[in-house]
């Protein structure tokens, strides 16, 4: 049951809104939170905790992904204060520890997006202080006292983080926040480089994923059975002889811009017999894809440190590149993009994601206020800007306070912080398809087209950018995501 359950979660951008939709209506979770006050007695607090501890499905979705849901955020924020208060006061219920093991590990996985009020910072310095002073006097350390602390702040922060002996209770914290943490230093050291990096914007580019790996995941649902890439292809529905593209049997894929490997993972169980080189600017986003992709046994993988402007210098073609989320975020994107076509072999594909600007408006509002105040792109000030969203009540935030990026640090990071971005319509695609002498194909997104169907019917349609660009201009929210879309070198 749980292992489905993870499966579940995997995906969380698709499906977390039907997880969360589950909860509330086939469990009791919304009665149970509603009895969340500001001030609560023991009893009711008790009463709470012990029900959300018997919610099965919320126990195990708080542990394999963030929870994209403002209502439960604001809940457990208060429950968290009040297991703060109980555990300084030495009156926690120890019957509770796995809703705090569950709670713990969701608030890790957001990279404790919730913050710290000042009387919380002080309690937990006292808490941190007790455990200093028990190991001092060779007294047993208190599982509560921990998981507590690990409500608020990863455990590497603490000094004691390797002093003291865990209990098999929580050995999967100790997994979450030390062995992986360890085991991505000692990858990192292995990871090869093609280049020094040197252009201005992507050395930001690569400090800020250094400091904030995007996305942090857990669980990835993968391809049952891998397929040649003209039986993976197929399923796409794209205007291309099948006939016409490569037919090797171990093809050579690029991932240009691999981040955490979510995207190079999945590829590499899809397509049979493939050879992936998985390239990101930051060696932290690489140990984390590496350290996953060897947890999940997939050896198809060559993960490597470097920039696109640089690929020209490894020599290699390829039969597949994809690059998605990667080249709007480079000083010149077209330039990007040209070195891609340029390593692209004959009858090759290439998949490429970049933002909309018509869907990224009210994104574009946003970071255009950060960047009026010079607001710097640290923890604090992304935990109190993103704060003062959540008070803010015009609707026109609703989108951002409903994306699931909006719920951890990186990601927030990532969609209001990034030191680059640039946004495309659909001419500017058009126009830059055309300099690069490459030819539309597609977009990849299934649901998309199903919608655009409904009111474009012609088959032929749905490979006409001139009929998109009708499409989205009536519909501005349509690639709200990216732009997904498949090209090749024109014949």
């Amino acid at each position: 049951m749980l292992e489905s359950i993870a499966l579940i979660c995997s995906k969380l951008n698709s499906i977390a809104p039907n997880i969360l939709n589950g909860l509330f209506l086939n469990t009791d979770l919304k009665n149970n939170l509603s009895l969340i006050k500001d001030k609560i007695t023991n009893k009711d607090f008790n009463y709470v905790l012990e029900n959300l501890q018997k919610n099965c499905l919320l126990m195990q979705f708080m542990k394999v992904c963030p929870i994209p849901d403002y209502y439960i955020e604001k809940n457990f924020v208060k429950i968290r204060k009040e297991i703060l208060n109980q555990t300084y006061k030495l009156n926690i219920d120890k019957n509770h520890i796995n809703f705090l093991i569950s709670l713990s590990m969701q608030c890790f996985l957001n990279e404790y997006i919730y913050g710290q009020s000042k009387d919380e910072i002080e309690k937990i310095k006292k808490i941190d202080e007790r455990i200093k002073n028990n190991l001092k006097e060779n007294k047993e350390i208190s599982d509560l006292d921990i998981l507590c602390l690990l409500c608020y702040e990863p455990l590497t922060n603490f000094s004691w983080s390797n002093k003291v002996k865990f209990s098999d209770k929580l050995k999967e914290i100790f997994k979450l926040h030390l062995n992986q943490n360890e085991i991505e230093i000692q990858i990192s050291k292995s990871i090869k480089s093609i280049s020094k990096v040197e252009d201005r914007i992507s050395i930001k580019v690569k400090k800020q994923y250094e400091e904030n790996p995007y996305p942090r995941w857990e669980n990835l649902g993968l391809s049952i059975e891998p397929r040649e890439i003209k039986e993976v292809i197929n399923d796409n529905d794209l205007n291309l002889d099948l006939k016409k593209i490569t037919n090797s049997e171990s093809p050579e894929i690029l991932i240009a811009g691999c981040g955490t490997g979510q995207h190079a993972i999945t590829t590499a169980s899809k397509y049979q017999k493939s050879k992936i080189l998985a390239l990101d600017l930051s060696f932290k986003s690489l140990s984390y894809a590496k350290r996953k992709a060897n947890e999940l046994k997939i050896n198809n993988i060559d993960f490597i440190q470097g920039d696109i402007l640089d690929l020209e210098s490894i020599d290699r073609k390829f039969d597949i590149i994809e690059s998605v989320g990667v080249l709007h975020h480079m000083d010149n994107p077209f330039k990007g993009w040209k070195i891609l076509t340029s390593c692209l072999n004959k009858d090759s594909l290439m998949l490429i994601g970049l933002y909309s600007e018509k869907a990224r408006q009210h994104i574009k509002e946003i970071k255009n206020k950060i960047n009026k105040i010079k607001l710097q792109s640290n923890y604090k000030n992304i935990i109190k800007f993103r704060k003062d969203l959540i008070e803010n009540n015009d609707n026109h935030l609703n989108y951002i306070k409903s994306s699931p990026d909006f719920y951890t640090v990186s990601g927030v990071r990532d969609l209001l912080f990034h030191v680059q971005e640039h946004r495309f319509t659909i001419s500017k695609i058009k126009e830059y398809l055309d300099k690069l002498g490459l030819i539309f194909l597609g977009f990849e997104d299934q649901l998309v087209k199903e919608k655009f169907k409904e009111i474009y019917s012609n088959k032929i349609d749905l490979y006409n950018l001139d009929k998109w660009e009708e499409y989205e201009k009536n519909n501005p929210r349509t690639f709200a995501g990216m732009y997904q879309f498949w090209c090749k070198k024109i014949d």
